[in-house]
């Protein structure tokens, strides 16, 4: 049976105008993202609280900006306040295991952070967190004092920090600025280090703190940050594509599963490890840590550059991995009381191996490398250093510049949580053989033709068609500058001589065409060193837009005060009833006052909507007109008049 929808319209005279019509009500919907901050106590996913006390408040919203961000800092314990110089958890034997210390640059220096023979000099390193760490600066400089590091402060340039006025200060995320700050600087001694706080751990103004990274000169970022997916997070991807800028993101500490931003295929996601070393420092052996976050994403597709390295069709995080197990974690100090205790911590976290990964960027860089994140040029950068397959991974380079994590998982759920030879979804593709990967990502790199554009669509319309296409996979290691379309008539024919060049967009719209006739294209892409192969074919038929047809009928063509008109619209197509199209209906009195409805049309193009004339409207004729709308069809009118006596 029918719905029957009746409005009544406030009108002059009382005159009514009803609608009776079938429609459709749709459901509404509200998405219940969460926000929830999983700063799990004594537990995989966030940081420990010595007294069993949340860090943080969760909370909910169907807004993906508004979701709250967690970080995946975890304390083991409260080491006192003050440390060795030396042992497992310091900077020094950090720099042994992963042979940084075989580097031509130094850690170390006689003056001071821009001694060019510094590891890192000329780079700046942007660290993205939220709310405000007020004794960031000085706790650096006690960190430094400590391990005998170049002095990185305020006062001589080294250390800035970028914060909105007025913000809170969170004891979670103070800790998680002293680890990332602290371990960037102890890696890369000669970068820069921006502290970008947001003012809240909410997605929306995290992600504007990425703007500001890259707004301050930054040529690598690290993300100690993430969440859960959401459905449309690649629409936020623009955040971490950038021709200037590379981008980490910790994996998560919760094991098995994919987070977002590191899901991001436009960043480089770090998963965890848990590091064994000899007395002396020395890389000893390295598994899986269980809290490593990895997995497939649920809605990003498996980018260019894991091609040979997994099967799945979707994105696989994380790429690379590092230190993260609190068991094996690092000196951090912190003088913002965490539960009433403040000083030294040993730290863990994937939060703990991306900072040092953004520093391992940032050296690359400082050595000629040219690492950032548009075209997906760091990722793709990082995985030909593992030149291989599932089926042939032990080749070089790949044993080369990583270790290869075999042992270990991060769930039970199968293969995929298992570490296995070549790159898996818990450790990616290893941690880094710093020396042997440094080197190799600042080798010059000799430019060539980009790889084809990716996905062109032809859409047809009046005359016209319109082309979109995804930029290509690998730009060639030179920045593409501009796109060129072919044009032909069969497939396969559209020749050597493109029909526009240049162009600096994925999309044009061919016009001028004829109706009826199909057109078939081809894109290239184009850099300093030339012209990339065609893209996919893609054809569309042009057509006029039809316009619709409207015919407006009453059922009798007099009527008197105090009865009803009933007023029948049929919209048509080349006499073919058009089903939905939205109707919009107006009736004029003798005496110019007006009433207006709306419904859509049923499945036989036709809406009646009734009239009520009230028992003292005007005497004389009244005029009925119709305008008619749907989408793909030019809009249609309509009119008719009846009598009232």
């Amino acid at each position: 049976m029918p719905i029957v929808h009746k409005a009544v319209l406030s009108i002059p005279f009382l005159v009514v105008l009803l609608i009776t019509s079938s429609f459709a009500v749709p459901g509404a919907f509200a998405q219940n993202a969460s926000g929830e901050d999983h700063d799990d106590i004594n537990g995989p996913g966030g940081l420990f609280s010595l007294t069993g006390n949340a860090d943080h408040k969760s909370t909910t919203s169907s807004d993906p900006l508004k979701i709250k961000e967690h970080h995946p800092a975890h304390l083991k314990k409260f080491a006192g306040k003050s440390v060795s110089l030396s042992g497992g958890d310091s900077p020094a034997s950090v720099l042994t295991a992963y042979g940084f210390n075989n580097l031509s640059c130094t850690h170390t220096t006689t003056t001071d952070w821009t001694d060019p023979s510094l590891c890192g000099h000329g780079q700046t390193i942007a660290i993205v967190d939220a709310y405000d760490d007020p004794n960031a600066a000085s706790d650096l400089q006690t960190f430094d004092s400590q391990f005998n590091l170049p002095a990185c402060t305020v006062a001589n340039g080294c250390f800035v920090k970028s914060a909105p006025s007025g913000i809170a200060t969170d004891s979670g995320w103070a800790m998680e600025i002293s680890l990332d700050v602290q371990w960037a600087h102890s890696i890369a001694p000669g970068a820069k280090i921006v502290l970008v706080e947001s003012s809240d751990n909410s997605l929306g103004n995290l992600l504007g703190g990425e703007n500001t990274a890259v707004a301050t000169g930054a040529q690598q970022v690290s993300n100690s940050w993430g969440g859960s997916e959401f459905s449309g997070e690649s629409s936020y991807d623009s955040y971490f594509n950038s021709p200037t800028t590379s981008f980490f993101v910790a994996s998560g500490d919760g094991g098995h599963g994919a987070e977002w931003p590191a899901a991001s295929p436009y960043v480089v996601s770090v998963g965890g490890t848990t590091l064994n070393i000899d007395s002396s420092g020395n890389w000893l052996s390295e598994t899986a840590w269980s809290g490593s976050g990895g997995g497939f994403s649920k809605y990003v597709p498996q980018p260019s550059y894991q091609k040979n390295f997994v099967s799945n069709s979707n994105r696989a995080v994380p790429d690379v991995a590092y230190n993260g197990d609190p068991n094996t974690g690092v000196y951090v100090y912190d003088s913002v009381p965490i539960n009433g205790q403040s000083g030294w911590w040993i730290v863990g976290g994937t939060s703990a191996g991306t900072p040092q990964w953004t520093a391992i960027s940032a050296i690359a860089n400082s050595q000629g490398a040219k690492l950032a994140s548009a075209s997906f040029g760091t990722n793709i950068a990082l995985y030909n250093a593992a030149t291989g397959s599932q089926s042939s991974p032990q080749t070089t380079p790949y044993l080369n510049n990583y270790h290869d994590i075999t042992l270990g998982s991060n769930g039970n759920c199968g293969a995929v949580c298992n570490s296995i030879v070549g790159y898996d979804e818990v450790t990616g593709l290893g941690s880094p053989k710093a020396n042997n990967i440094i080197s190799y990502l600042s080798q010059p790199v000799v430019p060539t033709a980009p790889s084809a554009p990716q996905n062109l669509v032809a859409k047809a319309g009046n005359g016209q068609i319109s082309l979109s296409w995804n930029q290509p996979s690998s730009n060639g290691g030179s920045t593409i500058t501009g796109y060129n379309v072919y044009r032909g008539t069969t497939p396969g024919g559209e020749g050597a001589t493109p029909i526009v060049t240049g162009l600096t967009t994925t999309s044009y719209t061919d016009s001028g065409l004829t109706n009826g006739q199909t057109y078939y294209y081809t894109v290239t892409a184009v850099n300093t060193v030339g012209q990339s192969s065609a893209s996919n074919e893609a054809s569309a038929t042009p057509q006029q837009t039809p316009t619709l047809s409207v015919s407006v009928t009453t059922d009798k063509s007099s009527y008197s005060r105090g009865t009803t008109a009933h007023i029948t619209v049929k919209v048509t197509s080349n006499s073919t009833p058009i089903s939905g199209s939205s109707v919009t209906i107006s009736v004029t009195s003798p005496n110019d006052s007006v009433s207006h409805s709306s419904a859509k049309t049923n499945s036989s193009g036709s809406v009646t909507f009734s009239y009520s004339i009230g028992r003292h409207s005007a005497v004389g004729t009244y005029t009925v007109n119709v305008q008619a709308s749907a989408s793909g069809y030019n809009s249609g009118t309509g009119t008719t008049q009846f009598t009232v006596h």
